[in-house]
């Protein structure tokens, strides 16, 4: 599907610098950046957060990436950066960036069911 937005000059230029340096068009990486932010696939398949008790509740609150992943991430990251990102390294990053983002996905689904049971006040409490 085609859709045409109207960009701020700061935003388009963001994401001009992304798309100059990964070879790409600026609306492949919009759409990718939207796609990322706003993909809900699949998670009917996960269990329902409201059925979790309060210490599975805040436990997924409070997930993180293992120690390793997060290293991980980090290298792959700073790799992508410098531009010495291999095609294979590429392939993880993205894995690694939808596991990212589906964990903080959940836990932001949790840290509101935390709070709309009285179990923290607000998501900084889970620190």
């Amino acid at each position: 599907m085609e859709v045409t937005i109207n960009l701020s000059e700061n935003i388009y230029r963001s994401f001009k610098r992304i798309a100059d340096k990964t070879s790409r068009e600026v609306g492949e990486v919009v759409a990718d950046k939207i796609q990322s932010d706003y993909w809900t696939e699949n998670l009917d398949d996960k269990q329902d957060i409201a059925d979790l008790s309060d210490s599975e509740v805040l436990e997924l609150a409070g997930l993180k990436l293992s120690l390793q992943q997060d290293k991980r991430l980090s290298t792959l990251l700073e790799n992508q950066r410098e531009s010495r990102i291999t095609i294979n390294e590429k392939v993880e990053l993205e894995g690694l960036m939808g596991l990212y983002r589906m964990s903080n996905f959940r836990k932001a689904q949790a840290a509101v069911e935390a709070i709309r049971r009285g179990l923290i006040k607000t998501p900084a409490d889970l620190k």
